[in-house]
């Protein structure tokens, strides 16, 4: 049987803790270790010798003990409740607001000395340090994913340009050239091998995270004398910021949506998939339509949409939600009206959750996860499992482009594209995405500036069911759903019409 190694018991910030045996020794034959607390910080960890020896099979049994009578048991209950506060306790004290480095948490536990001088211990990097860990705490972590990118873009620098390359604030243009240079061309690292190259849009991205931290810093009074680094006039020689990708030709038509959203009702997917990949990819289409029928909104409005009064005063005809993204930024809060046409409620019949008052409207994209990391983790599964089963969709079933790449983001540029192209007011699809519209960021709040009914005429245009594949597909859907009786007593009557109408000629 696998010995148990390690007994996880504190997480703080970008520290976490176990209790493990200190097996480093150049002991011969030793059979029993000294218990350690083993701190981690970034990857970096060091040992504290906490308790007392054991043999690494005594040390399994009393991590695993469940049985609250046995002596196993009781050990593991004194570590958790004699050895372990006190670190917990310590660091939840140590550098309060901010990440730790590894040499704090070093010299805190060696010491037990929690006091620091702020002002002296203040540096660019420490300030970006903070402004990750305030992104992915304040406000329930909404802002997680946000500081999960600035804390790539550090992760990034410090690649290239080392850990320790940058002390206090001495940093200017020259290092974040350095950085730039490093992220497209790559940086020799460890053998000879290339490391640290990343695409330019990428690049883009840690770089305006990298000018954030810039800005911090000036308001916070630091590198107010030192020249400001970025610049895209190629006249001062400065450090440009790579523009996003244009994505204007990332979307669908309403023609190739209408054939995905026919291929959902016909379930005409090939035989070799099997049972259970079929049920998965049906949800995925299901899904993906449902994000471009619901005004083009991102998977993480989708997994926290609920029936919530709104829906019951309307009858079930609309949803209201506030789009997560920018709710904290927009004037109105972000609220989107979505009009729930019939070709969404039809999605909705088969992969939605049934209406419940306060109850999510698709459950299965959280699965139950609480706490704000597990969602996004799982808000991320869901839209590469969207990605992954769309791509096989388009090019294995429908047999189109290999370039065409839906996801989550073609559906938000699809619904605005199609809206437009259809002669609907620029007005109603920047309202109905949760933009601000100028006077209606204020209006909004006190009147409905579409009528559902209107939100209904303009959302119908996002797909062509009118055409005679369309209402052919839609019969042979219907046809599907009837029980055999149901078939023979259809064909019974078509043929008894066949007959008459024969005999009358």
């Amino acid at each position: 049987m696998k010995l148990t190694k390690s007994l996880p018991v504190i997480k703080e910030r970008n520290c976490s803790a176990s209790l493990v045996l200190d097996c480093r020794t150049q002991r011969k034959n030793a059979t029993e270790f000294p218990l350690a607390m083993r701190f981690t910080i970034d990857r970096k960890f060091f040992y504290y010798v906490v308790g007392s020896t054991y043999t690494e099979k005594q040390f399994s049994d009393i991590c695993n003990a469940t049985k609250s009578a046995s002596e196993n048991y009781r050990e593991q209950r004194m570590w958790r409740e004699t050895i372990v506060p006190k670190y917990k306790n310590l660091l939840a004290e140590l550098n309060k607001g901010s990440l730790f480095t590894y040499e704090m948490v070093r010299v805190a536990v060696t010491t037990g000395n929690t006091s620091l001088q702020k002002e002296d211990d203040r540096s660019f990097m420490s300030i970006w340090e903070k402004i990750i860990h305030n992104l992915k705490t304040n406000d329930g972590g909404t802002q997680f994913t946000t500081g999960q990118n600035y804390e790539y873009a550090l992760k990034s620098f410090r690649k290239i340009m080392g850990y320790n390359a940058i002390t206090g604030f001495n940093i200017s243009v020259a290092e974040i050239q350095k950085w730039k240079d490093g992220m497209k061309h790559g940086v020799k690292g460890k053998g000879g091998k290339l490391t640290g190259k990343i695409s330019d849009t990428t690049a883009g991205i840690y770089l305006r995270a990298c000018r954030a931290v810039w800005n911090t810093c000036i308001r916070e009074g630091f590198l107010k004398d030192v020249p400001y680094p970025f610049s895209n006039k190629k006249e001062k020689g400065l450090v440009s910021i790579p523009p996003s990708a244009k994505r204007r030709k990332c979307y669908l038509r309403v023609c190739q949506m209408t054939e995905l959203y026919n291929l959902f009702i016909s379930k005409q997917y090939p035989e070799h998939w099997g049972e259970s990949y079929t049920a998965s990819v049906h949800f995925s289409l299901g899904l993906f339509l449902v994000q471009y029928l619901c005004n083009g909104f991102n998977m993480a409005d989708a997994a926290r949409l609920k029936y919530d009064n709104y829906y019951f005063q309307n009858e079930g005809k609309a949803f209201r939600f506030n789009r997560k993204k920018t709710e904290k930024t927009s004037a109105n809060g972000s609220e989107v009206i979505i009009p729930i046409i019939e070709p969404l409620q039809r999605i909705l019949d088969e992969i939605a959750a049934p209406p419940t008052r306060d109850g999510y409207v698709f459950p299965q994209i959280f699965n139950g996860a609480e706490t704000e990391e597990d969602r996004r983790k799982r808000t991320q599964q869901e839209n590469k499992n969207v990605r992954e089963r769309m791509d096989n969709v388009c090019h294995e079933v429908l047999q189109w482009d290999e370039s065409i790449k839906p996801s989550g983001t073609w559906c938000r540029h699809s619904f605005a594209t199609n809206l437009h192209n259809a002669g609907v007011e620029v007005d109603y699809i920047s309202e109905s995405m949760g933009h601000s519209t100028g006077e209606h960021a204020i209006t909004h709040i006190y009147l409905d500036t579409y009528p559902l009914e209107k939100q209904m005429e303009y959302n119908s245009k996002l797909l062509d069911l009118n055409t005679e594949h369309s209402k052919r597909e839609k019969l042979l859907a219907e046809l599907a759903e009837l029980s055999e009786d149901d078939l023979s007593q259809l064909l019974s009557k078509l043929k008894s019409s066949n007959n008459n109408l024969q005999s009358y000629v």
